[in-house]
């Protein structure tokens, strides 16, 4: 559990990775939305626990996903400050550097569900996280809006978001979330060492 790390961002240290991770983000998705940002940290956090209820589902869709373009510019992608989790892009797969059995697996192993109490936690990371990102000036396409959308579900009970319209558009993502060691450990070694 890693939520320590956002709940002490009063430190400068933290705060750095914080925006470091926003930069991150930004240098890939340069249009991306503040809620595009909040699920990505929320992703850093939690991992995918909170989207697979029923797996056989969740690799149907991946078969389905796996016959769509992935135009990603990237194999994969640390989120959040400590890069506890990894987007791995479909690509991986499509290019033949891994298998669907080793993403399907991986991803799989570093699900876990979301507690009430871990979501409450949350909220006030999240208010922090926020802060950083307030200072930031980053200018970001509707950042009001996603605020006032971000705390009303926040308010609601509610933690999940999906990418934004916008997002879904330009970068059409396609890709697992695998928890950092199991990517460092299982699917890091497979991949080019420079792409």
């Amino acid at each position: 559990m890693t939520l320590v790390i956002f709940c002490s961002c009063g430190q400068e240290g933290d705060k750095d990775g914080i925006k470091r991770a926003v930069q991150i983000q930004l240098d890939l998705y340069p249009e991306l939305t503040l809620t595009d940002l909040y699920k990505s940290f929320f992703q850093a956090e939690f991992g995918a626990g909170h989207i697979v209820t029923d797996t056989a589902a969740a690799g149907s869709y991946l078969d389905y996903e796996l016959t769509l373009p992935d135009s990603a510019a990237v194999l994969y992608e640390p989120i959040g400050p400590d890069a506890s989790y990894y987007r791995v892009h479909l690509n991986c797969v499509q290019r033949g550097y891994i298998s669907r059995m080793q993403l399907f697996d991986a991803f799989l192993r570093g699900v876990r569900p979301v507690t009430e109490s871990e979501i409450a936690d949350w909220i006030v990371a999240w208010h922090q996280i926020e802060s950083v990102i307030d200072g930031m000036n980053l200018e970001l396409a509707n950042y009001n809006e996603d605020k006032v959308f971000i705390g009303s579900i926040l308010s609601a009970g509610e933690y999940a978001v999906h990418h934004s319209g916008v997002f879904n558009e330009k970068y059409n993502p396609h890709y697992r979330i695998v928890r950092g060691d199991i990517f460092e450990r299982e699917i890091l070694p497979c991949l080019p060492k420079e792409e």
